[in-house]
């Protein structure tokens, strides 16, 4: 803020035009990546690439108005892998096991900002601002060779492209019915039918809207966190950068247990399959498509409980480590909701995955970028403890939604208006 001259809520642009950005992209990403003459790999190897030559530029650029409009562009090109990855994972892995890819896509997503602060620290602090984003890009490069190497999951463009070696026979024959075919296979046409039907989707079924709603809503919360970690810590404790830095870990630590738990959540079936063949009264499953929800059941209660722990608790009369237990277990608690949250969609209808992971994407960063500016004015004016505890009373109205869609979504989505008219 000293070397532009800006104030702080100006400074926070970068960051919360980076996370729009997030949000903005996988509307047109996840959508192109589901046209079958383009598919996913194109759409990663090409946003990633211009991922990084945007993120040279903002390391290069000296106008704070210049910066602000490449840190948009970094999120809109970069979001793909967020936006289109879930749906990746939904075409690779079976249904067995969709669940175990996706929660480690999602701690390795979830993760990211935690690390962000101590991998940058030494460099803001003793160098510039700047050597953050020249370590994004010397970090991006070798991933985007990756990337490139990474083989087409999507099955309609597999299918599109094998095609397409055969046609050389068939040319002649087909060449009457091109105009009819073209109209249905062209890609400005599908893509406006794939931005659509999200939008139709969200407003016509109850628990895709709940889903986005709440997600946003915890979503924005967890980019509180990163506001009030520089206003808490340091005046009540006395931490310098670097230790505020390692406090960031403590969402790491909440991710790796609650993946640790979900893991045996998930095996725990199987476990007792094999060890109580025999049960003389079987128990009425859960319904098909609500199944996904249990284990967020529980998470939504900790999300308040860890908000009230850890804002009251952050005092000097109290050890910093009894609050970074309230970040720990609230981090715990979003990443199951989010898991779960992240199978409940694709499973509904999941001819539109991408679509409907672009639309759950827009909805939490266009919440967290406005999160990034009222969080600190928040914390500012009301104290940790009654800001952490107007989070945690709104998070509890999560707690009902959630036991409404588990116990009424069936009945909910047979009277969707869309359901109805994707029967017809």
């Amino acid at each position: 803020m000293q070397e532009l001259h800006i104030s702080e809520q100006r400074a926070m642009l970068g960051l919360s035009m980076y996370v729009l950005g997030y949000g903005v992209g996988p509307l047109l990403w996840g959508p192109l990546s589901e046209i079958p003459r383009i598919g996913r790999s194109v759409v990663y190897v090409g946003t990633f690439a211009s991922f990084i030559l945007v993120t040279i530029g903002a390391a290069e650029v000296s106008n704070y108005s210049a910066f602000v409009s490449l840190r948009f562009m970094q999120g809109l090109f970069g979001s793909p892998c967020l936006a289109n990855g879930g749906a990746s994972m939904h075409d690779l892995y079976p249904e067995s096991q969709f669940p175990y890819a996706l929660a480690l896509w999602v701690a390795a997503a979830y993760c990211g900002p935690a690390l962000g602060p101590l991998l940058t620290n030494s460099l803001v602090t003793h160098v510039s601002w700047k050597w953050s984003m020249w370590l994004m890009a010397c970090i991006s490069g070798p991933v985007c060779i990756l990337l490139f190497l990474l083989p087409e999951t999507y099955a309609p463009t597999i299918r599109y492209r094998s095609s397409a070696f055969n046609t050389t026979s068939t040319t002649t024959n087909n060449s009457s019915n091109n105009n009819n075919d073209s109209n249905s296979d062209n890609p400005l046409t599908k893509l406006k039918f794939y931005l659509v039907k999200p939008v139709q989707i969200t407003l016509q079924d109850p628990a895709i809207l709940f889903a986005n709603i709440y997600t946003s809503f915890i979503y924005g919360t967890y980019y509180t966190f990163f506001d009030a970690f520089p206003i808490g810590y340091p005046p009540v404790y006395d931490v310098s950068s670097l230790t505020l830095s390692l406090f960031y870990l403590s969402v790491l630590v909440g991710c790796f247990l609650a993946v640790s738990a979900y893991f045996t959540y998930l095996s725990l079936p199987t476990y007792l399959h094999k060890h109580h063949h025999h049960t003389s009264s079987p128990q009425k499953p859960p319904p098909p498509h609500e199944k996904h929800l249990i284990p967020a059941l529980p998470a939504t209660i900790l999300v308040p409980i860890s908000l009230y722990l850890y804002g009251w608790t952050l005092r000097p009369s109290i050890h910093w480590i009894i609050s970074l237990i309230g970040v720990t277990l609230y981090a715990a608690a979003v990443f199951i909701i989010l898991q779960c949250l992240s199978l409940y969609i694709p499973s509904i209808y999941p001819e539109y995955a991408a679509s409907l992971f672009a639309a759950n994407d827009f909805c939490r960063s266009t919440l967290a970028a406005g999160a990034v500016h009222f969080g600190i004015p928040l914390y500012k004016n009301l104290g940790m403890g009654k800001g952490s505890s107007v989070l945690g009373g709104v998070s509890g109205l999560g707690v009902l939604g959630l036991l409404g869609i588990y116990f009424f979504g069936g009945r909910l989505r047979a009277k969707s208006r869309f359901v109805e008219r994707l029967v017809d």
